[in-house]
């Protein structure tokens, strides 16, 4: 099955090889690429790819949420799930209005986590930040 597509092979392996921090930052990379697309889509008037891209990015953001630690994660954690939880919003709203706006605030936010995740994982010494990671994360799509 992997002969078929080598791609896909070398992401699972990628996924099944990265610790936790590594998975949120790709997580991240991935909805980077969902809005990119949703806002190309609707650039060009497809209505489909771009709510196929958008339910993408919420579904990630509904796993990120679920996965959050607030017990562990305190502050953070909760500051973290206010933030998912208005970009979750925002990209329903966007998708239901084809709003590329509203993707683009999403975009500017996520961009920020992004990188504050990358930095994260740059420092997994780091006790303090590192309890605000999700102890388990699952990748569907």
């Amino acid at each position: 099955m992997a002969q078929g597509r080598p791609y896909q092979a070398y992401q699972n392996t990628q996924i099944q090889t990265s610790n936790q921090k590594q998975l949120i930052v790709m997580l991240f990379d991935g909805m980077n690429r969902f809005t990119t697309k949703a806002i190309r889509a609707i650039r060009e008037n497809d209505i489909e790819v771009a709510h196929t891209n958008l339910h993408r990015t919420g579904q990630i953001l509904l796993e990120l949420l679920s996965t959050l630690r607030e017990d562990k994660g305190g502050e953070i954690a909760t500051n973290l799930k206010k933030i998912y939880v208005y970009c979750y919003e925002k990209i329903v709203i966007a998708n239901l209005k084809k709003d590329v706006q509203a993707i683009q605030d999403v975009q500017e936010v996520l961009s920020n986590l992004a990188e504050g995740w990358k930095h994260v994982n740059q420092n997994s010494g780091s006790s303090k930040t590192a309890s605000a990671v999700p102890q388990q994360i699952r990748v569907t799509g």
